[in-house]
């Protein structure tokens, strides 16, 4: 059996995802494996071809704080550090035990939360007292941010990774 590349098909916010047409699908979870990578298999090849009509919705900045978090937690790419900032300011509770962003792309979808949230950049100092990782972060955040920002321009690596194990390191 040939493999079906579809490269624009991924799992995103625990959905399968096409990037070309905005489909998704939800797992029934739990779910057994076999069955998981049979909905993966389905899904990738009945979007293998399809064409590029999706655009990633934007927000409206003028709207509120509590409707922009809506807004993220729908469409925002989402991980379990970017959850963690999403639980500790909204005070939601959807924490991930104070998982902090362990790479660039880690990195990448805290900003963009931030990004959405811009009020929340001030109150990233609440995010300190999850963990030493999370305050060495934190208190180099706008390091980090120069660093994505000319890797994403770019498109090579700045060390931002190195620079991150660095302060996730020490303890």
């Amino acid at each position: 059996m040939g493999r079906i590349k579809a490269d624009h098909v991924f799992i995103r916010n625990e959905k399968l995802f096409c990037s070309n047409c905005g489909a998704s699908q939800t797992f029934p979870f739990p779910i057994e494996i076999p069955v998981f990578v049979a909905m993966g298999r389905a899904f990738t090849k009945s979007h293998a071809k399809c064409p590029k009509t999706y655009k990633e919705p934007t927000i409206n900045p003028s709207l509120s704080i509590e409707q922009r978090a809506n807004f993220w937690w729908q469409h925002g790419e989402r991980g379990a550090s970017s959850e963690t900032i999403f639980g500790v300011l909204s005070g939601r509770g959807v924490k991930r035990d104070g998982c902090h962003p362990w790479d660039p792309s880690d990195f990448k979808r805290c900003h963009g939360l931030l990004l959405v949230i811009p009020e929340w950049r001030d109150r990233l100092l609440e995010m300190k007292s999850q963990s030493k990782a999370w305050s060495n972060l934190v208190d180099n955040w706008d390091k980090l941010t120069e660093m994505l920002e000319e890797q994403m321009q770019t498109g090579k690596d700045n060390g931002m990774y190195k620079f991150m194990q660095t302060l996730i390191e020490d303890k």
